[in-house]
C-alpha cells in the first residue's frame, strides 16, 4: 500500500503550497522515498540536497510516486538551486599584482 504522505505531497504541490524539493522531505522521510525509488540512501540524499545532480530518471520516478508531472519536481529542484545560489557569499576578487 502506498504511503499516505504521497497523497498529501501531491495535494500540496498542486496547490502550490510547496516551493522546494527540500520541503517535500520535511513531510515524507527520504528513507521512505528511497525504498520506493529503489535508490541508495546516500546517493539520493546527496542528489536531493545538491539539486544539481538529480537525473531525469529521478524526476520521473518522484513524479510517479507523488502522482504529479515530473516537470513539477524539476521546478521544485530549480527553486532549491536558485535559493542556494542566492545565499552563497560573493567570491572575493583577487587583487591585481603590482
Amino acid at each position: 500500500m502506498k504511503d499516505q504522505r504521497y497523497f498529501a505531497i501531491k495535494s500540496l504541490i498542486e496547490a502550490k503550497r510547496i516551493s522546494s524539493l527540500e520541503e517535500v522531505f520535511k513531510i515524507i522521510p527520504l528513507s521512505v522515498v528511497r525504498v520506493d525509488m529503489n535508490a541508495n540512501y546516500s546517493t539520493l540524499r546527496k542528489r536531493i540536497y545538491t539539486g544539481e545532480t538529480l537525473t531525469l530518471k529521478d524526476f520521473r520516478l518522484m513524479g510517479e510516486l507523488f502522482e504529479v508531472d515530473p516537470s513539477e519536481i524539476l521546478h521544485l529542484a530549480l527553486n532549491d538551486v536558485k535559493r542556494k545560489e542566492a545565499v552563497k557569499p560573493a567570491s572575493k576578487k583577487s587583487k591585481p599584482r603590482s
